[in-house]
């Protein structure tokens, strides 16, 4: 018993202060909740740019306008788009998992670990006021005795704890790509076809294929000139995703690589990599939408 415990204390030593060489773990969570969310403004424009190119399309089609029907138009965009808006939810799954697994991670390395240590703590140290055969001179010694190895308790856990969640870089990146392959396949197809139309659409107008007033084509001719600026823009977050989420999986590799050089400047530095990355993806998204 004598010997497990002198282990216990001179691990303590090793241990002490780990749980505060915690900040890069925290802050590269962090982050990474961060990219979970820019991935919902992607969703919300694939089901956007789906309908809007179908509303164009009806719009466009000719016909008189007398028997033109705004609700028609609108409830077949619904109908063409719903498998779009369905695969969204699975991709959404997807994009949750990443976000809970950081958000988890974050717990750990924060105060996640240590709340149930720290009722043992409380319970514990009640106990000892109770035991008689300790003078209550020196309750306070061995409370501080007890506290000395709760913190290191803490520490341990938390780096057990953390390790495993760092295990799981390869299945973290996976997700990550996935959700990358997907915005460029989807969300980026859409933008391209979208693209596309507009160009084909003016040339019809002003060829006037597409017959108009000219003020009334004018107009549509700007508002189409509009959109097609607005959709490079849109364009733009698909190269600054692609860039988060690679140095995302930099910071993980490195993190789990240094899990015991965790305080170095060298991890740091490589979060603020990231950190840079996701805000360069922040900004083209408020460019964006």
């Amino acid at each position: 018993m004598r010997i497990a415990l002198l282990a216990f204390i001179t691990g303590a030593s090793l241990l002490t202060g780990c749980a505060a060489n915690l900040k890069s773990v925290r802050d590269f969570a962090d982050e990474t909740k961060k990219i979970s969310v820019a991935f919902d403004p992607l969703l919300a424009a694939t089901v956007e740019q789906c309908k809007r190119k179908v509303e164009t399309k009806l719009l466009y089609a000719g016909g008189p306008v007398r028997s033109f029907k705004p609700e028609e138009m609108t409830r077949t965009a619904d109908d063409t788009c719903r498998s779009i808006a369905e695969a969204n939810a699975t991709a959404k799954k997807i994009d949750v998992v990443l976000f809970d697994y950081a958000d988890k991670l974050s717990a750990l390395a924060g105060d996640g670990v240590a709340s149930s240590v720290d009722d043992d703590y409380d319970a514990l140290s009640k106990k000892l006021a109770d035991f008689k055969e300790i003078p209550k001179e020196k309750l306070t010694a061995v409370s501080a005795l007890v506290k000395f190895l709760t913190k290191t308790a803490i520490a341990q856990a938390q780096k057990q704890a953390v390790a495993e969640a760092l295990d799981h870089e390869e299945a973290v990146g996976v997700l990550g790509d996935a959700l990358v392959l997907y915005t460029r396949r989807v969300y980026g197809g859409y933008l391209v076809d979208r693209k596309r139309e507009i160009g084909t659409y003016s040339e019809s107008i002003r060829d006037a294929i597409i017959a108009a007033p000219p003020l009334l084509a004018k107009l549509q001719l700007i508002e189409l000139h509009k959109e097609s600026l607005a959709i490079t823009e849109q364009e733009k977050v698909i190269p600054s995703l692609e860039k988060s989420v690679a140095q995302m999986k930099a910071s993980l590799k490195d993190l789990r690589k240094n899990l015991d050089r965790l305080s170095d400047k060298e991890r740091r530095q490589e979060v603020e990599k990231l950190a840079k990355e996701v805000k360069a993806l922040y900004q083209q998204l408020d460019k964006a939408f």
